[in-house]
């Protein structure tokens, strides 16, 4: 404890000591190299582990520019595992565009395929109700009933057919035995037609 009455001053720390300008050249190089490593330029990554071995640099520069050195591998590393990454995600996306490329094909394919059984199931199915309707008893029975008219058509048909001379004959034939066969007709004032009595 100092005396009140005692003019000496207090103890004060050292006055800072100048820098020598090779302790300056080196934190000119330190601050460089910090500036660049920010830009994102890690190409002067040598001169950063230079300084941490630098004899003309001070302790706390060689321990900063150590400090710098550990962070930048630790951005590298990061950067490194980052860009792998999206390497990844490029890739997969690359196999999903043509997996999905793919699957619009095969889509395609399988809508052909599946119009084309439906195409066949119709005519199966088509096919399978007509026989369904052509073996019915109600068919059957209509097929029989359209033979017996044509062959009522055809006989008909057949006997207007024959020729002019013997349907003539025929014809007289029947005109004399209906004439023959009639009763006699009185005439009109109620005598009975001539040569008939």
């Amino acid at each position: 404890m100092t005396d009140p009455g005692d003019d000496t001053p207090p103890d004060l720390p050292p006055p800072a000591e100048v820098p020598r300008p090779e302790r300056r050249q080196a934190l000119a190089r330190l601050d460089r190299v910090c500036h660049e490593i920010a830009r994102g330029n890690y190409g002067n990554t040598d001169d950063l582990f230079a300084l941490t071995v630098d004899p003309d640099a001070s302790q706390t520069i060689r321990e900063l520019a150590e400090s710098f050195g550990s962070m930048l591998v630790q951005v590298e590393a990061r950067e490194f595992r980052l860009n792998g990454l999206i390497d990844d995600l490029r890739e997969a996306q690359r196999q999903l565009e043509e997996a999905n490329r793919q699957l619009a094909r095969e889509n395609v394919t399988l809508t052909q395929k599946v119009q084309t059984l439906t195409i066949e199931i119709d005519r199966q199915r088509f096919k399978r109700e007509v026989g369904e309707i052509v073996e019915s008893d109600y068919f059957q029975d209509l097929q029989k009933r359209a033979r017996t008219m044509r062959a009522r058509v055809k006989g008909v048909g057949g006997a207007q057919d024959e020729p002019k001379g013997e349907a003539g004959k025929s014809d007289a034939r029947t005109s004399d035995a209906s004439t023959s066969d009639a009763p006699n007709e009185p005439t009109p004032n109620g005598e009975p037609q001539d040569g008939q009595s």
